[in-house]
C-alpha cells in the first residue's frame, strides 16, 4: 500500500489523521503519532504491512455499504427538491437500492409524493423530527418503496420531513451536528445509495446533512443572483471537510431551470463554468421544462411520469455516471441544450 491509496482510504472512511492515528493504536495496540500517519500519506516512510491489512479491511466494509449523496444550497427555489427525487428515481431504475431522507422542515419532496399520508406519518412517530430529535431508530419511520394507501407508487423508501425539525437549529449539545451519520450508519449495508435533501440555509440540519454525506451536489439555478450565492455553500463544504467530515466530497454544481434560447442564461452559464473553474466541475444543466410542474401537480417524480423528454433526460445520465463510475456529464456551454 503506498501512500495515496492509505489516504483515499481514510478519506473513505471519513476519518481525520488523529482519528485513524486512534483507531489504528487501538486495534494494533501501537502509540503512533499523527506526525507518522502524514509520514505515511507522504510516502516519506513505508507503512506497516500489519497497517495496510487494517486500512484495506475497514475500507473494504465501507465500500461495500451505501454512498450518501447530500442535495444542499443556502437558497431556495434552485431545484433541490426536483434534483434529489429524480437523482432518486433515476438510481432506483438502474437498479439500486435507494433510501430518499427529507431533511428540510419545509417538506416539500414529502407533500410531492406522499401528499395527505404526510399527517398519518406525523401522528405515528414516522418523521425526520422523530428521527433527529426523539432518537427515534431509522428503521422505524422508513416508509418503504412500493404501494401507497392512494394507489401510488413509491419507488424508492422514503423519510417524510415535517415542520417540527425546525427546532432543530435551536438544539445545542455536544456532538449534534452527527446525529443524521449516527442514524444512518445502523442501516447503511441495506442500500446502495441513501439521497439526502437538505434545508434552504446554513444552519444546524445542512451541516448535519453534510457531515453525513459522502458526496455533494449544490443545485443552482442559472440565474445572476443565485450563482452569486455559490461561494458561502461552497465555504460551508470546506469548513465540514476540515472539522466534521474529511471524506466529504463536493462532485460538483448542477445548474436547473436552464433555458438555452435566452442569451442571460448562456452568459450566466459561462460565469459559473469560468467561476468553478479547478474548484468543482459545473454539471449537466437540467433545462427549463413545463414537465416538473405538471409532474409536481400530479404527485409524481417527472422523471417518472416524463421518462421521454429531454429536460429529465441530465438526471438519468447524471445517476448512470454515479451509478458506473465514470465521467459525469458536464456542461457544454459551446452548444446549448434542447429544451423540449
Amino acid at each position: 500500500m503506498n501512500g495515496q491509496t492509505f489516504r483515499n482510504s481514510r478519506l473513505t472512511l471519513r476519518l481525520s489523521q488523529a482519528d485513524i492515528k486512534d483507531e489504528l493504536n487501538r486495534r494494533l495496540g501501537r502509540s503512533y503519532d499523527k506526525p507518522k500517519i502524514s509520514r505515511w500519506e507522504n510516502d516519506k516512510e513505508p507503512i506497516p504491512d500489519d497497517v495496510a491489512e487494517v486500512i484495506r479491511n475497514m475500507a473494504g466494509a465501507v465500500q461495500d455499504s451505501a454512498r450518501i449523496l447530500v442535495l444542499a444550497n443556502q437558497k431556495g427555489g434552485v431545484g433541490k427538491t426536483t434534483s434529489s427525487l429524480n437523482l432518486a428515481y433515476a438510481l432506483s431504475s438502474l437498479g439500486g437500492r435507494v433510501l430518499l431522507i427529507d431533511m428540510d422542515p419545509q417538506a416539500t419532496a414529502t407533500a410531492g409524493i406522499l401528499a395527505g399520508a404526510s399527517v398519518e406519518l406525523y401522528h405515528q412517530g414516522k418523521t425526520t423530527a422523530h428521527l433527529i430529535l426523539g432518537g427515534k431508530p431509522l428503521s422505524e419511520i422508513v416508509v418503504a418503496a412500493g404501494t401507497l394507501p392512494d394507489g401510488r407508487e413509491l419507488p424508492f423508501d422514503f423519510i417524510a420531513s415535517h415542520i417540527d425539525l425546525a427546532e432543530t437549529d435551536g438544539r445545542r449539545e455536544p456532538g449534534f451536528d452527527a446525529a443524521l451519520r449516527e442514524a444512518i450508519d445502523p442501516v447503511r449495508e441495506d442500500y446502495d445509495w441513501i439521497v439526502i435533501d437538505a434545508p434552504p440555509n446554513l444552519g444546524m440540519l445542512t451541516w448535519m446533512s453534510l457531515a453525513a454525506a459522502d458526496d455533494a451536489i449544490v443545485p443552482v439555478r442559472t440565474e445572476p443572483y443565485d450563482t452569486m450565492g455559490v461561494g458561502l455553500i461552497i465555504g460551508t463544504i470546506g469548513k465540514i471537510q476540515r472539522r466534521l467530515n474529511p471524506g466529504l466530497r463536493l462532485l460538483g454544481i448542477l445548474p436547473t431551470q436552464y433555458n438555452a434560447r435566452k442569451s442571460v442564461d448562456r452568459e450566466v452559464l459561462q460565469h459559473l463554468c469560468s467561476m468553478m473553474k479547478d474548484r468543482a466541475p459545473v454539471l449537466e444543466p437540467v433545462p427549463s421544462s413545463a414537465v416538473y410542474g405538471h409532474a409536481a401537480r400530479a404527485g409524481r417524480i417527472a422523471l417518472e411520469s416524463s421518462s421521454s423528454a429531454a429536460a429529465t433526460a441530465p438526471y438519468l445520465r447524471l445517476a448512470q455516471a454515479l451509478q458506473t463510475k465514470t465521467d459525469f456529464p458536464l456542461a457544454d456551454i459551446e452548444q446549448p441544450e434542447s429544451n423540449a
